[in-house]
């Protein structure tokens, strides 16, 4: 098994040579710098290709340039002004045929294919969308005219084939840094402690139920949920506002979110929709067994096959799988390696890079 500190080795992809790749990202000031999509282009980097980084910038003079180039598309009612900007000088980039343009986030941009009947191929998108969550308008519109594209769920490739044609999109895994989330075992295996975290695509409702059935017949066990305060009003949360087996974190480092990973028991994520989870794949980094349901994308993230799942709203069978981790140490603890195996073998950023180097060779004609 692979501990923190791994040293990798880079190989470049035979055939592919060392592109040039311009990559559209956006940073969330929720997540920290080893946290989310954005880490991709440095890993990328890594492998030999030399990469180029247009990201949203939250500044007055962009908020006027978005606004204004906006208004002179005829998308007067648009409101993210920064990520309009960012477009801009992204789609001045757009000289070199063999080089590689990835939109890290095609859900936030997707505007900037206004201009096509059909993007170049040397233009992909990786779409987070969840199929079972309804599109905005313009975004299925311009899905349409996005020529190649990465999903991050496997159920994603027939659906938005739909739209952007066969045989062009990839399924590639959401990565994690392995080398920043890593277990510590010994702790977690003393812990009294069971954590949630976030909000997005979660059944908050599911989750005030089981918690409130859980703490019943455990009461020394507490439950850490790490929210963000605006959104605790949420059904299911504002319930637990002042339950006394809830800690509530939110605008933590990440140092303190790993912490929270390496030092819970479980990881109690009930979901209504996910295409892909960050907390799901830090959490499979750390060895921290996790208990969900099944929908979405949670099978292609070791769900069914590495830790059990649930059907959504059968709080019964969640609650028996909880109460199964907590009888059976010893099995909890072999579904905390699997955890760790699997984030090693299928989500180290490192081959997860590899696998974008070899999509862009397939997708794009030119190199």
């Amino acid at each position: 098994m692979l501990s923190a500190g791994t040293a990798w080795q880079y190989h470049e992809i035979v055939g592919i040579g060392k592109v040039k790749v311009y990559f559209l990202s956006d940073h969330f000031p929720w997540f920290g710098e080893h946290q989310c999509y954005d880490r991709l282009p440095f890993f990328i980097q890594k492998s030999g290709s030399e990469i180029h980084i247009v990201d949203t910038q939250d500044r007055f003079s962009q908020r006027l340039i978005g606004k204004f180039y906006s208004i002179a598309q005829g998308w007067q009612w648009r409101k993210d002004s920064i990520r309009a900007a960012s477009e801009l000088r992204f789609s001045r980039l757009f000289k070199e045929k063999n080089s590689i343009y990835h939109i890290l986030f095609f859900d936030l941009h997707y505007y900037l294919l206004q201009k096509w009947e059909k993007a170049p191929t040397n233009i992909i998108g990786t779409i987070h969308h969840p199929i079972g969550r309804k599109f905005p308008p313009l975004m299925e519109e311009n899905l349409k005219r996005l020529s190649s594209a990465i999903v991050l769920y496997q159920d994603g490739v027939e659906f938005f084939e739909k739209y952007i044609g066969r045989n062009r999109i990839k399924f590639i895994p959401y990565g994690v840094d392995i080398d920043f989330f890593y277990p510590a075992y010994q702790e977690s295996c003393m812990s009294k402690r069971i954590l949630f975290a976030g909000h997005n695509g979660r059944n908050t409702s599911m989750l005030y139920r089981v918690v409130r059935r859980l703490a019943k017949i455990y009461p020394e066990w507490t439950f850490d949920l790490l929210v963000p305060e605006q959104h605790r009003g949420l059904d299911g949360l504002h319930q637990l506002l002042n339950h006394p087996s809830v800690r509530w974190h939110q605008r933590i480092p990440e140092e303190t979110v790993r912490d929270l990973y390496q030092k819970n028991y479980l990881l109690l994520m009930p979901m209504d929709d996910s295409g892909v989870n960050t907390a799901i794949v830090e959490a499979l980094a750390c060895g921290l067994p996790i208990v969900t349901t099944d929908v979405g994308g949670i099978r292609d993230y070791g769900g069914g096959a590495i830790y059990p799942v649930v059907a959504n709203n059968d709080d019964g069978a969640m609650v028996e799988v909880v109460e199964k981790y907590l009888a059976k140490p010893d099995w909890r603890d072999e579904i905390a390696r699997k955890c760790r195996e699997f984030a090693e073998q299928n989500l180290a950023w490192p081959l997860i890079a590899q696998k974008h180097i070899g999509a862009y060779k397939e997708l794009v004609e030119q190199i």
